[in-house]
């Protein structure tokens, strides 16, 4: 992660503690559900899982948690999280081709149009419309579901969702 995300995530801890948001928590959840928050703030594409891993000792929950409190408590107004940019990140772990990318972007785009990103988890969301974009040649379901740290099924129901409202009548 980059100088700033960890400047602003110091920001946030310190406005945390002056507020006494601290007090009664581990510190260790209290930097992390700081530093998630600065990576929303930042569009960092930085899953809950992926701080679980780094912080062994902090579950997700935890993290998940701290960061409502931080936005809800520090008046904070984090942007909601955009499926697209885990696709790319997704697509290098997997070595997809630029075609397959830009055939999932597009994916994500219309669907979005039609408001069926909101409230689904963005990483998801992104692992289905990649598997949609390469038609399931260059990766299977069970490659992406490791690669994102989603399961097979959340794959296939997010895919049904999208090819759902991408065939629809408008």
């Amino acid at each position: 992660m980059g100088r700033q995300v960890a400047e602003e995530a110091m920001a946030i801890y310190r406005k945390a503690f002056k507020m006494g948001l601290v007090r009664g928590r581990s510190i260790r959840s209290v930097v992390a559900g700081s530093l998630y928050t600065a990576c929303r703030l930042m569009n960092v594409p930085r899953d809950l899982r992926e701080f679980e891993e780094a912080y062994p000792i902090v579950r997700r929950r935890t993290v998940a948690q701290m960061y409502r409190l931080l936005v809800k408590s520090l008046g904070i107004k984090a942007p909601a999280q955009d499926p697209s940019i885990f696709v790319t990140k997704l697509a290098s772990k997997l070595g997809l081709s630029q075609r397959t990318v830009q055939e999932a972007l597009r994916i994500l785009e219309e669907v979005r149009a039609k408001g069926l990103v909101i409230g689904k988890d963005p990483v998801g969301m992104a692992a289905a419309a990649l598997y949609i974009a390469c038609d399931g040649l260059e990766v299977t379901q069970k490659d992406l579901a490791k690669a994102s740290g989603i399961t097979g099924v959340t794959i296939r129901h997010r895919s049904k969702e999208l090819r759902d409202a991408l065939y629809q009548e408008s």
